[in-house]
C-alpha cells in the first residue's frame, strides 16, 4: 500500500471514530422516571432481577443508568449506578415499542412501591437535582422527561400513582 493512501485511509478512520465517540457519548435525549416496586432495592438486587426478567440482554447490568435509594438498601436519596452509566451503555428500562427511549434515554429508578406509598421528600430532590443535572449537561428539554407508563405504547403503571408528576415538572421547568 502507498504511504500516502494508507495516511488518508487512518486519519479518515479515526476522525470517523472520534466523532463516534462524541456522538455516542451526546446522544441521550429523553429521561424515562421509574419505580423498582419493591419496598428495597441495591445495584445488585437490580442486577439480579434484570437478570430473571431480561435473560437475552447481552448488557448484565442493571437496566437504568442511575439508582436513587429510599433508605432500605440504598440511603435515602443516594445516587448509585454501575458500568450501564459509566459506559454510556443503551439502557433496557422500557419495552420494545419505544426502543429509541432505551438507545437515546437515560432510566432512572426510584427504589421503592410507588403504587403503595409516596416519594420520600428527599428522595424526590435528589431525583430533581439528578435531572436537571442530565438535562443540562445532555440539552433534555422538560417535555423530554416522562414517567415510564406516559410513555405512548407502555402498559404499565411505572412510576406509580403516588408519583408526584406535576411537582417535578414545576421543579425541573
Amino acid at each position: 500500500m502507498n504511504r500516502r493512501k494508507f495516511l488518508v485511509t487512518s486519519t479518515l478512520a479515526l476522525g470517523v471514530t472520534a466523532l463516534g465517540g462524541v456522538y455516542w457519548k451526546t446522544r441521550w435525549r429523553y429521561i424515562v422516571i421509574h419505580h423498582s416496586a419493591g419496598s428495597h432495592g441495591t445495584i445488585e438486587l437490580l442486577q439480579e432481577v434484570h437478570r430473571q426478567r431480561q435473560a437475552g440482554d447481552p448488557v448484565d447490568a442493571i437496566p437504568y443508568h442511575y439508582v436513587i435509594g429510599n433508605g432500605n438498601g440504598l440511603g435515602l436519596g443516594e445516587v448509585a449506578s454501575d458500568w450501564r452509566q459509566r459506559f454510556d451503555i443503551w439502557g433496557a428500562h422500557v419495552s420494545g415499542n419505544n426502543s429509541g427511549r432505551n438507545f437515546l434515554g437515560i432510566g432512572i429508578c426510584l427504589v421503592g412501591n410507588l403504587e403503595e406509598k409516596a416519594l420520600p421528600p428527599k428522595q424526590f430532590q435528589a431525583l430533581v437535582e439528578l435531572t436537571r443535572k442530565m438535562m443540562s449537561k445532555y440539552g433534555i428539554p422538560p417535555e423530554n422527561v416522562a414517567g415510564h407508563g406516559k410513555i405512548d405504547g407502555e402498559a404499565t403503571k411505572c412510576p406509580g400513582r403516588y408519583f408526584p408528576f406535576e411537582e417535578l415538572e414545576r421543579a425541573i421547568s
